[in-house]
């Protein structure tokens, strides 16, 4: 019995051992297990950092933006492919490089001071601010600089977003010149359209006059006559430059322009000024007033003649360019200069006007303006371009003719206007002194006239009203 009894002991015990050792060999086995998934774990996780890091990088370095890093000594650590396209440098020439190499002269007082922010952990934002490119031009970025801090959070490192806003600034400023040039021409229309009403009866009366008078009265007549004439040429291109001058259009070759009117110029601009004509070798048709192209290029080549006091030399050409901005295919006409130049502040205001740089005796201010009515009104475009020392170039952009091969007609009658035979006219006019004037000219002429001011006609219709200094009238 005894021995049963030990011999059960020995069994337990051999199975408790059994037992335990299949426990620590589970528990060595699930340690191993978690230790393995643990590695997997932090594997994975190691490969989405490595993963979001190069996704990162990639971001930054496709970025159309500038992203530069920089020591607080203001030297270059970092530099994506945006700032190679934006400055023109490879990353290899300017790692390592002062970042004052970026900057205009000048600028580094101001520079110690924003890295001396940075240092202190400041956040520094400019939207407008200068910079140089490898060619040494200069542009314009709005750029954020921030502080980069390690584990510690000390600050080690600065990182700056540069965005190239040189264009938008560029559209923005031509914007808020037509929109400036726009509210001038509605201001001298309104004032033009009123006085050119005074003009026509000065003018007229001052011509009734005269058929009845002789000897110095007569001159007198002439004189004011004389000085009408003048300020209604004035008034003319006031209207021109404002867009309210009527004008007739036909399909016209701005070769023919140029061509013609070299022999003129020629003569104009005097013996020590070259003109130098080129013309498009196809025709350059375009729909516009001849008279008023004709205008045009005579005032850009006085314009010239007066900017080269000691002499010099004017291209005038014209071509068929395809353009992006604006685009489509254009009517091109070119006056270049080598003259004076301008500044670009002259340049800012060429086409206000009455706004010159010549004495007061020497230009009225007029001329530019006109031109920029002219093409305006044609559905063109003017720029210039010029630098102080070498020169100044217009370039006037016309829609060109629908029909390339149009061809001009010369055969102009230039009838004299046939006198009435009692027909009857209503000549409706709230200017009292004009609508008289007109009643005077179509009887005079065979007419038979019924004169009616406006506001006998009745209410206008609801909602409508005549444009700010602008009168209606009719005959």
């Amino acid at each position: 019995m005894k021995r049963l009894v030990s011999a059960g002991e020995r069994l337990s015990a051999y199975a408790i051992k059994a037992a335990g050792a299949v426990i620590g060999l589970a528990r060595t086995r699930l340690a191993d297990a978690v230790r393995q998934r643990s590695s997997e774990v932090v594997r994975e996780r190691s490969s989405e950092v490595v993963r979001e890091r190069e996704m990162l990088a990639a971001i930054v370095e496709q970025s159309s933006d500038a992203v530069i890093a920089s020591t607080l000594d203001g030297i270059i650590t970092a530099w994506n492919g945006g700032a190679e396209r934006i400055y023109g440098y490879t990353a290899g020439e300017v790692i390592g490089k002062p970042i004052t190499d970026l900057l205009p002269d000048g600028a580094g007082p101001g520079l110690r001071l924003a890295l001396d922010r940075l240092a202190a952990g400041e956040q520094i934002q400019q939207d407008e601010t200068i910079r140089v490119r490898r060619d040494g031009t200069t542009f314009v970025v709005s750029v954020i600089v921030s502080p980069i801090r390690d584990a510690a959070g000390v600050v080690v490192a600065a990182a700056a977003t540069e965005r190239d806003v040189t264009e938008h600034l560029q559209a923005r400023e031509r914007s808020a010149r037509a929109a400036r040039l726009e509210s001038l021409g509605q201001l001298a229309g309104g004032v033009a359209h009123d006085f050119n009403n005074l003009l026509a009866i000065i003018m007229n009366y001052a011509d009734f006059v005269a058929e009845e008078v002789t000897g110095e009265a007569a001159d007198d007549l002439a004189r004011i006559r004389d000085a009408a004439d003048r300020a209604r040429s004035l008034t003319g291109q006031l209207l021109l430059f404002a867009k309210r001058e009527p004008t007739q259009v036909e399909v016209v070759d701005l070769n023919d322009v140029v061509v013609q009117g070299e022999e003129l110029l020629s003569r104009t601009i005097g013996e020590d000024i070259r003109l130098v004509c080129r013309r498009c070798d196809r025709p350059v048709p375009v729909h516009a007033n001849r008279g008023r192209l004709d205008q045009i290029l005579l005032n850009l080549v006085i314009n010239a003649r007066d900017a080269m006091p000691t002499g010099g030399v004017v291209v005038a050409e014209t071509d068929i360019a395809q353009l992006t901005d604006p685009p489509g295919h254009w009517a091109r006409l070119t006056v270049s200069d080598t003259g004076t130049g301008m500044t670009a502040e002259v340049r800012d205001r060429l086409f206000e006007p009455f706004f010159t740089t010549k004495p007061a005796d020497q230009g009225t201010g007029l001329g530019l303006a006109t031109v920029y009515g002219i093409v305006g009104d044609a559905g063109g475009h003017i720029g210039v371009e010029s630098e102080l020392g070498i020169g100044t170039t217009f370039r006037i952009l016309l829609p060109v003719a629908a029909d390339e091969a149009a061809r001009l007609d010369d055969d102009a009658t230039g009838e004299p206007p046939r006198p009435g035979h009692g027909e009857r006219v209503l000549v409706v006019e709230d200017d009292e002194q004009v609508r008289d004037l007109v009643v005077r000219l179509l009887d005079s002429h065979g007419y038979r006239t019924v004169p009616v001011d406006e506001d006998d006609l009745g209410p206008r219709e609801p909602g409508r009203r005549s444009a700010p200094g602008h009168r209606r009238g009719a005959a």
